[in-house]
């Protein structure tokens, strides 16, 4: 069975309704670790070494976030930059996240249609 690691990050998780039942619902299932990057690093100062130890031992990783102004929040944007290392995680010589699955689970503000190509932020990127 595969390992799953879920890093969270969502700055005002007490405020979302959608990472909420996410997060009730994946407290159910076996073989997943939740690792909250805003309860773990409230200081932004990331263990570099404890977070690729964590990325090492699992199969999935998923980064789960609200999507703010097209990206992800600031902390997850920090521990990318810091943990995603030239020469670790890619490059010629990075190869420690080889047949590893990664995505992202996101969330909007806004309804569905506002994220269509007809839509409000569809029509600002043609």
């Amino acid at each position: 069975m595969n390992k799953i690691l879920v890093l969270f990050a969502h700055p005002a998780f007490e405020q979302s309704k959608v990472h909420r039942v996410l997060m009730d619902e994946i407290k159910q299932l076996k073989g997943v670790t939740i690792h909250d990057l805003y309860e773990q690093y409230p200081d932004f100062d990331i263990d570099v070494e404890r977070e690729k130890a964590l990325l090492l031992d699992h199969d999935i990783i998923i980064w789960q976030h609200p999507l703010f102004w097209y990206s992800g929040p600031a902390l997850l944007k920090q521990w990318q930059d810091l943990v995603l290392e030239h020469g670790w995680a890619y490059g010629k010589q990075g190869h420690a996240l080889d047949g590893k699955r990664i995505f992202n689970v996101m969330s909007s503000g806004g309804d569905v249609d506002a994220y269509r190509v007809d839509g409000f932020h569809g029509s600002i990127v043609k």
